[in-house]
């Protein structure tokens, strides 16, 4: 019986935890951040009374703010990205967390009367 409840206790905690991200690659709340920031790039770009191949040029030049302000490099990001698109689950995890993100800010600015 002490045998079952220390194999059960042991597989409790071993399910528990939390996945090796190798060196180099950014945490799920790392990139969580760092898509936002592109998102809301993204979304003021479009928003933008331009022809759409400046938008794209804008895109690139603000993208690079966008890395800036979270202190990650390109680099980083796409071998991050890279890495998690290998691990739909994980990916799956980010993306709704970068919903639920996005959907808080909205609803933060909307309640402070600020305009999208």
């Amino acid at each position: 019986m002490r045998l079952c409840v220390a194999v059960f206790i042991a597989l409790s905690f071993s399910c528990d935890k939390k996945e090796h991200v190798p060196d180099g690659i950014l945490t799920k709340d790392q990139m969580v951040n760092v898509l936002s920031e592109l998102y809301i790039t993204e979304q003021k770009v479009t928003g933008l009374a331009v022809k759409r191949d400046s938008l794209s040029q804008i895109f690139a030049a603000l993208k690079g703010k966008a890395f800036e302000k979270t202190g990650v490099t390109d680099s980083v990001f796409r071998q991050s990205l890279s890495y998690y698109m290998d691990r739909p689950q994980t990916l799956e995890v980010i993306y709704t967390a970068l919903i639920d993100s996005l959907n808080l800010r909205e609803q933060r600015l909307l309640s402070s009367g600020v305009k999208k």
